[in-house]
């Protein structure tokens, strides 16, 4: 997922993801609802789009692209699902996120680089609990 940036191509389906990876749709669905404990196949995939939209937010040499040019780039369709997703995420909008990293407040910055999305591909199928840990150790 972090390697390829799946989770940017339009209208990505859980079918498709699966059939890029070429495992059952069912198996997917297990894994990402079960194994790695989000509620469904979007905000599994908000997870890496949030990741990344928050490293460009704190980006310096990013300063001037506006949040709906990151929310765009990282795979939403729009501004109004990104935004909720984000302050989901975030508790804050993205607009503050930025704001306050840019002023030094360290605890964005911080979380996002804490906030590392578990890798997918190449993962040994008997890891399942491994993923589940991980993330009920996150700090999402």
């Amino acid at each position: 997922m972090t390697v390829e940036r799946i989770y940017r191509r339009e209208r990505l389906t859980i079918g498709l993801l699966s059939a890029e990876l070429g495992v059952p749709d069912y198996r997917l669905r297990q894994l990402i609802n079960e194994g790695l404990g989000y509620r469904n196949f979007n905000a599994f995939l908000n997870h890496y789009r949030i990741g990344e939209a928050k490293a460009a937010l704190v980006d310096p040499e990013q300063v001037e692209v506006p949040v709906l040019t990151i929310a765009m780039d990282t795979g939403f369709q729009s501004i109004g699902p990104f935004n909720r997703a984000f302050k989901a995420a975030t508790n804050l909008t993205p607009t503050e996120f930025r704001r306050l990293a840019m002023a030094g407040d360290a605890a964005p910055v911080k979380r996002s680089i804490e906030d590392r999305p578990v890798e997918l591909r190449n993962r040994p199928a008997g890891l399942q609990e491994s993923a589940r840990s991980n993330r009920k150790h996150s700090t999402d």
